[in-house]
């Protein structure tokens, strides 16, 4: 277990990553994600991490006063974005799916409703269904109230996601990952759309964004990388060996009911 990034938004915090920063801004150690009006971009910096299989992303966020949004968007959360198209653009968020591999968490954000906004996981993996990604919600947060915790957690071993917020129930998502799929990337993201943009200047306040690996320091000795992709290729190859048992016990347990169907007609006939 490791800290990957620990970001304070302090002096000269910005040196430390790569991107463009965009609208946004820091205020007394909190990063502003500004979206300003007829704009799409907040924040688009990234920060290459040492490839991790369990994570944890936390931080603190408030809605300032400003906000009212009237559609969907994405902001702070982690990635691997290193397989590219013929054009150079990752697989794994953009409306392109994993491929052959790829993966990327950001935080979703829906319409506001009245003084409440819903929170939750927008998730690109090889399962997702939609051409865009899985949202998933998982609470609200109140404009203009006080600062919540969100933490979410990706196993990739396990085939989960889950998050909170402020310590309550977690929300899981299952999630198909590859043996060689990892976090790569911390991810300072603020998107407004979909197609749509921002009606009107608006801003998440963020600070304290921790990335963590909670699984074995992938750079520690002693560690056979090669014997774990093996386990985990054979714990799948299992899982699928007992999904295709049960559904061929299924399919007997089928046609033994048709075959005493039958036979109930035939006594029936014969009677």
């Amino acid at each position: 277990m490791s800290v990957l990034v620990h970001e304070n938004f302090g002096s000269n915090w910005e040196d430390s990553w790569d991107g463009k920063i965009h609208n946004s801004y820091v205020s007394e150690n909190s990063l502003q994600l500004m979206f300003k009006r007829n704009s799409h971009y907040g924040c688009a910096l990234y920060k290459d991490v040492t490839p991790s299989r369990h994570v944890k992303v936390s931080y603190r966020v408030k809605l300032l006063p400003s906000w009212k949004s009237d559609s969907t968007g994405k902001t702070l959360g982690f990635a691997d974005l290193r397989w590219k198209d013929s054009k150079g653009r990752s697989f794994g968020h953009g409306n392109r799916r994993p491929s052959p591999d790829g993966f990327s968490f950001r935080t979703w954000f829906g319409k506001t409703s009245g003084l409440t906004v819903p929170i939750g996981m927008y998730v690109y993996h090889l399962g997702q269904k939609p051409r865009w990604g899985d949202s998933i919600k998982v609470g609200s947060v109140k404009v203009g109230g006080p600062e919540v915790l969100f933490e979410c957690e990706a196993d990739f071993d396990e085939g989960f996601i889950r998050a909170r917020i402020d310590g309550g129930d977690w929300v899981r998502h299952n999630i198909v990952v590859t043996d060689k799929t990892a976090v790569t990337r911390a991810w300072l993201d603020a998107y407004y759309g979909g197609p749509a943009v921002a009606k009107k200047n608006m801003a998440w306040s963020v600070r304290d964004y921790k990335l963590e690996n909670l699984g074995p320091d992938p750079l520690a000795e002693g560690i056979d990388w090669d014997a774990i992709s093996r386990m985990v290729a054979a714990k799948e190859e299992a899982d699928k060996q007992t999904e295709e048992s049960e559904k061929a016990v299924e399919k007997s347990l089928s046609i033994a009911d048709q075959l005493r169907e039958l036979a109930d007609k035939v006594e029936l006939l014969e009677g």
